[in-house]
């Protein structure tokens, strides 16, 4: 069968995604949700930064193309927020994805976490996610960080990802800029890959989640784009 690989946002586990592994399964995917809780810190369930290494990013998907019941090579990537950040990293290390469906992604924490881009009181809580950053990487100070935050920002690894890209991302996004699913969707045209950003009016951070009618507009235009990459272009 062909299957979807699908990551929750930071706040969510695998069951939560529940719901879309089931819609997912009717309409013939195989589907399984994953989130990364690391045996060096088992307290963390879904940690912000889930790898050590390069290898650690494509665990899972390694484990879900030797499942029996999966077509290794009809594999879908689907995301969402931090979610959909690990969705794009796994396709910038493993070049047998064929599509990729990432939800509302930051793509450049070093952008999103520069300071001199707020103003007082939202460079107050900014400071706060860097303090949280630190602690999460286990790293002593703000270079240390960005060492690993830029191999994490999937906007240096926009060239490396060959798989068509579908950016769904809503237009008043307070939390992850829409400024950057655009740059991203704009530097990987331009190094001749497919890319596709649907901008969802109106809407802000997990509004599928939260709107009934925008996140049924998101759906279709994901089941559509799962298809046309997993279906009609059958491998064998």
């Amino acid at each position: 069968m062909p299957a979807v690989l699908v990551h929750p946002d930071a706040g969510g586990l695998s069951g939560d995604m529940e719901g879309v592994c089931l819609d997912l399964a009717r309409q013939g995917y195989f589907a399984a949700a994953v989130h990364y809780q690391r045996l060096g810190n088992p307290d963390k369930e879904n940690p912000l930064f889930s790898w050590k290494s390069p290898e650690d990013v494509t665990a899972a998907i390694r484990h879900l193309k030797g499942h029996p019941r999966v077509d290794a090579g009809r594999i879908g990537l689907l995301g969402y927020s931090k979610g959909g950040m690990l969705s794009l990293l796994i396709a910038s290390q493993e070049p047998s994805v064929k599509v990729v469906i990432a939800y509302y992604p930051l793509t450049d924490f070093e952008e999103w976490l520069d300071l001199s881009r707020y103003s007082f009181p939202k460079s107050l809580w900014f400071c706060g996610v860097r303090s949280y950053v630190l602690k999460e990487l286990q790293v002593p100070t703000w270079e240390e960080a960005l060492k690993t935050l830029r191999v994490a920002s999937p906007i240096h690894q926009a060239e490396r990802i060959q798989a068509p890209l579908l950016l769904i991302h809503g237009e008043k996004d307070l939390t992850a800029p829409l400024s950057q699913v655009q740059r991203l969707c704009r530097r990987m045209q331009d190094a001749g890959r497919n890319c596709e950003l649907f901008i969802i009016p109106r809407a802000g951070h997990v509004f599928n989640f939260l709107n009934e009618e925008q996140g049924k507009e998101a759906w279709r235009k994901t089941m559509n784009f799962l298809d046309s990459q997993l279906k009609e272009k059958k491998v064998g």
